[in-house]
């Protein structure tokens, strides 16, 4: 009943529609070219690791800045014109593709889009993340947490599951104008919010100087939240160990080592979500409480135990004492309890610190804690790429499951966490 009074509101409905469509085509942009790079590198880890982490340093790089240009501006504005801004880019690029570029031309042009993409993405993301606070009201906010992530599972679910067939049956530079197309629309659907977070008298001035000292005011801000700063510094650590699974690790496993069929990659890539659809879906029914660390708890303790098992189940495949299909039975099982735990860290998490952040720093805050979480995450991606090449894939995951181990722990014993 909660769910339906919110997606009745407007405003936000508009926004959810928003991005849901330009997610769903960027699921499956990122599911193929995954793909694509180690196809045009000849299936070289390393190669395909840098290309990977070049956008994601672009945007982590100018996020601070963007959170901190957003809490000047009108957040509706900066959330649809960066998305046609994104929908332009991937056009453009899918037409310089179709053009018969060498392989060089074609991942000069991925570098370019993925540069456009970075820096849209630095402001985008701490204006979307923000809106729901200015629309809804602050008992609906878990509401709103779990059918973000919810909803956001299952176009991750549908997103690879498109990408894989589409990658197997069509060029790839359809794919460019699926996710492109699909920008544009989630831009022209946002325009008619009709909500505004400044007031159209109010002049504030954009500078460096300016944003600088927003910048610094965002980390001091956080500082003072001990619960929230610990949690995201944890978060840091837990990112940095598993990212290069996600997006080294699994390709190369199912491309270069298995050498099988796409669709198996992206089943499994489908699984992960299922799990973050059931939580999302068991919190979304559940009154908000004011403690949220005990859910959080729960969540790394059952995301370290399933991820385990996947490791281990891995481990025996590749030393053939289990079959492949034994291995994607098991695998499938366990990347859906992980998915399941998963939700029970992000959708609290979320709830968190929209609770305790007040409105006009919401877009500092939130680009503070993704470069804090995520910050280290590129250089983990650029690293997992020799990982693999001279660690292997075993060792990869053994040093994933005891870095989750850890943070679980970490979390549980942190008192200013517990106070969350």
């Amino acid at each position: 009943m909660e769910r339906a009074f919110i997606l009745k509101n407007k405003d936000y409905f508009l926004l959810f529609l928003g991005n849901l469509v330009s997610n769903l085509g960027t699921h499956i942009f990122n599911f193929s070219m995954s793909l694509y790079i180690l196809f045009l590198t000849g299936g070289n880890a390393i190669q395909a690791g840098l290309y990977m982490a070049f956008g994601a340093v672009v945007f982590f790089v100018l996020t601070p800045f963007g959170g901190a240009i957003v809490d000047r501006l009108d957040k509706v504005k900066v959330v649809f014109i960066t998305d046609l801004i994104n929908g332009a880019a991937i056009l453009i690029a899918g037409y310089a593709i179709f053009s018969g570029l060498s392989v060089q031309g074609v991942i000069l042009v991925l570098y370019a889009t993925s540069l456009v993409l970075g820096v849209s993405g630095a402001l985008f993301s701490p204006a979307a993340r923000s809106l729901p606070v200015h629309i809804l009201e602050e008992d609906q906010l878990q509401q709103s947490s779990s059918l973000t992530q919810g909803v956001g599972a299952l176009y991750a679910i549908i997103g690879p599951a498109i990408g894989g067939v589409l990658y197997g049956f069509l060029d790839i530079e359809f794919i460019f104008w699926i996710n492109g197309i699909s920008f544009i629309l989630s831009g022209f659907s946002e325009m008619f919010i009709k909500i505004r977070t400044k007031e159209e008298n109010v002049q504030h001035k954009i500078t460096l100087r300016n944003t600088l000292v927003d910048i610094k005011e965002g980390f001091s801000y956080l500082w003072t939240l001990k619960g929230i700063r610990n949690m995201m510094l944890i978060a840091a650590i837990l990112n940095f160990f598993t990212a290069p699974i996600i997006v080294n690790g699994l390709p190369y496993l199912f491309t270069v080592e298995l050498d099988v069929n796409p669709m198996y990659y992206s089943m499994l890539l489908a699984s992960y979500p299922v799990g973050i659809i059931v939580s999302s879906i068991l919190l979304g029914s559940r009154k908000q409480k004011e403690m949220v660390s005990p859910l959080m708890v729960k969540g790394l303790f059952g995301m370290s135990f399933s991820f385990s098992v996947f490791a281990v189940t891995t481990y025996l495949l590749l030393n053939q004492s289990i079959t492949f299909m034994l291995f994607m039975i098991i695998a499938l099982i366990a990347i859906v309890i992980t998915g399941f735990f998963n939700g029970f860290l992000n959708v609290p998490l979320g709830v968190a610190i929209m609770k305790s952040v007040e409105k006009d720093k919401m877009g500092r805050v939130f680009s503070v804690t993704s470069i804090i979480s995520n910050g280290v995450t590129p250089i983990a991606i650029a690293i997992g790429g020799v990982a693999i090449t001279y660690l292997g894939m075993n060792n990869l995951f053994l040093i994933a499951c005891v870095a989750l181990f850890i943070t679980s722990f970490m979390t549980l014993k942190n008192k200013a966490v517990s106070k969350i």
